[in-house]
């Protein structure tokens, strides 16, 4: 049986507020398509990087209005949500993902443990690091562990939450545009779908002047599913369960690893 998510890939204010507006029309148009689960992108509750206003500044706790409100949004759609916070922290903040159940509950959370500090960028400088990898969580369209943008370049992180029986990566992501990032991105994405034979989906931020949009979605056999443009937009992909079997059975990748050699 398929079950049907969806990504909103958004461009988002600097104001939570303004962001909230935009998650209830999404939500409305994925529970509309029938989907279960809907993914915002990284930094949805507040843009990054902020231009007149101070981005630690802007933080919330995980129980604080704009998570409560995400909630009453889940509630009245019914809809398994997954969505960036600017968690507040103590000298810096948390990139946070929250993972909300139909009835609002926070299901879980990944505070994102690779920073990007690369390309020019310091994320590190207004961010600190999370020390625990996401403990894949059951909904309604299979298992799902979760990676934040730079999390894709590292394997490890991946291969870890299918070991736990995730059936289900997402990427929410603000991938930053430039040469070669979208042959890196979709080339990444694949290649986190064909070696763990599972769905990956790339949910990514989109805005004119930083992130390129183009989110993307994998099968099991690395065949793109789902592919965005460069604009905002509700993306939707279906989820064949029995795709992972079927595809585990034929190449056992799993039963074959040398697990005598190496620890993960």
């Amino acid at each position: 049986m398929a079950e049907k998510i969806a990504l909103a890939q958004t461009t988002s204010s600097g104001k939570w507020r303004e962001n909230l507006e935009k998650a209830r029309e999404y939500a409305r148009e994925a529970a509309a398509c029938q989907s279960r689960l809907l993914i915002f992108p990284e930094y949805f509750m507040t843009y990054y990087p902020l231009k007149d206003e101070d981005f630690r500044q802007q933080g919330q706790n995980l129980d604080g209005k704009f998570v409560r409100e995400m909630g009453k949004i889940a509630r009245d759609t019914g809809l398994w949500m997954i969505f960036g916070v600017n968690e507040k922290g103590t000298e810096r903040n948390y990139n946070t993902m929250a993972v909300l159940n139909e009835k609002g509950n926070l299901a879980g959370y990944y505070r994102k443990t690779h920073l990007f500090d690369a390309y020019r960028w310091k994320e590190s400088e207004d961010t600190m690091p999370g020390d625990e990898i996401f403990e894949p969580v059951e909904t309604p369209a299979g298992k799902i562990g979760l990676g934040t943008c730079y999390d894709l370049r590292f394997p490890e992180l991946a291969r870890m939450e299918a070991l736990k029986g995730a059936q289900i990566l997402f990427y929410p992501s603000a991938w930053v545009k430039g040469e070669n990032k979208f042959m890196q991105w979709e080339t990444l994405l694949r290649a986190r779908a064909i070696e763990n034979e599972l769905y990956v989906f790339g949910c990514c931020h989109y805005s004119k002047e930083h992130y390129m949009g183009k989110s993307l979605g994998f099968d099991p056999s690395g065949n793109l599913i789902l592919n965005g443009g460069e604009r905002e937009e509700l993306l939707t992909g279906k989820i064949h369960l029995e795709e992972i079997e079927k595809i585990r059975r034929a190449n056992p990748v799993f039963l074959n690893r040398r697990t005598d050699l190496y620890r993960i």
